[in-house]
């Protein structure tokens, strides 16, 4: 009995003596956080792309709105005026009631009409400025060309006044007579339609 007797009081005393210890809890340790590093200067590479310069535009000619009798008689100003601007491509007269004129009016002093006119029949075409001479009745009695052939004598100095001279020139690098010449193809195949300048002079319904 002694032995047991040992045994259970050396249990007894072990279990007495026992304490349970809380262990601490763990408390994260702050660190410090290495803010990141600001430049003290920063360098902007700024890259300029050049814009593409302008294109040239062209010169605009004014040019003068035609009354209501040159309106009326437009068919007897491309007549004399293909006379003319035709006749120094080497065209002959049965060639002019085919033919096909446009013309701007450039200026106007009492009886003389400056214009630069474009005139076409199939097979050769010409252009340039040119002087009407109208009568008292407004009808056509006279026709000047500016470009003629060799055997004859008429320069723009002698027939127009400075300022219209100083359109003439200004024609030249215009796009007006490009414009001129792509509605006489389209009047090729539309015969009923009038020059530009005399469609500028019509309202429009």
């Amino acid at each position: 009995m002694k032995p047991l007797f040992m045994v259970i009081l050396l249990v007894t005393l072990s279990t007495c003596g026992k304490q349970t210890v809380a262990l601490p809890t763990e408390t994260p340790i702050p660190y410090a956080v290495s803010p990141t590093p600001v430049p003290t200067s920063t360098f902007i590479a700024i890259i300029i792309v050049p814009s593409p310069s302008p294109l040239p535009t062209q010169p605009i000619v004014p040019v003068i709105t035609p009354d209501a009798v040159q309106v009326e008689i437009w068919k007897e100003y491309q007549t004399e005026l293909a006379k003319l601007v035709l006749s120094d491509s080497g065209a002959e007269f049965p060639f002019y009631k085919d033919a096909l004129c446009e013309w701007d009016i450039l200026g106007q002093s009492g009886e003389e009409v400056y214009v630069w006119a474009d005139c076409f029949v199939p097979g050769t075409g010409g252009r340039g400025p040119a002087v009407i001479y109208l009568g008292t009745d407004g009808s056509i009695r006279d026709v000047k060309y500016a470009f003629p052939s060799s055997s004859r004598d008429v320069t723009i100095s002698g027939l127009f006044p400075a300022d219209v001279q100083a359109k003439i020139y200004t024609y030249f690098s215009s796009e007006r007579p490009q414009e001129m010449g792509r509605h006489l193809i389209y009047r090729l195949t539309h015969p009923e339609e009038p020059p530009l300048i005399i469609l500028s002079a019509t309202p429009t319904p």
